[in-house]
């Protein structure tokens, strides 16, 4: 493990490079037309729909992940937090929304990308906490303040 990085920091570029392969991944299925169409495309066969503008924002948020993982351990948390309410918040909305979000490339409440959307959102919250606790815990056991 990295040395002086906490949890956050050192988990965060793998969920950063992880999300900008699969933008990348999803261009290759979609190619860069119907930017904002619902294209019937799916990543790795598996239901995952996506369309150029979804790829978009995958490559964006990863690299707003590798961005903040190199930033101080408070920022990094934060930013690994924030991403986290994101995606929550894009499950909520492509649950309780509108049935097609074509925007998005989703075709509806049981997309299965939906469900990809909470699981990464409940993931990364997850990460942002217990590295917050932990980097509270070091700080209590080390006399710096808070």
């Amino acid at each position: 493990m990295s040395e002086g990085k906490n949890l956050a920091q050192r988990l965060m570029p793998l969920f950063g490079g992880l999300y900008v392969g699969i933008g990348i991944i999803g261009f290759a299925v979609t190619g860069f037309g119907s930017f904002l169409q619902n294209t019937n495309d799916y990543i790795f066969i598996s239901g995952l729909s996506v369309n150029p503008f979804h790829n978009l924002v995958h490559i964006a948020i990863g690299g707003f992940l590798l961005i903040m993982s190199r930033q101080g351990s408070t920022t990094a948390e934060g930013g690994c937090l924030g991403v986290g309410i994101f995606y929550v918040a894009a499950f909520v909305i492509g649950f309780v929304g509108p049935t097609n979000l074509t925007i998005i490339g989703m075709t509806g409440r049981f997309d299965l990308e939906n469900f990809n959307h909470l699981l990464n959102g409940i993931a990364l919250l997850g990460l942002g906490l217990i590295s917050s606790a932990a980097s509270d815990a070091q700080a209590r056991r080390s006399g710096i303040p808070a």
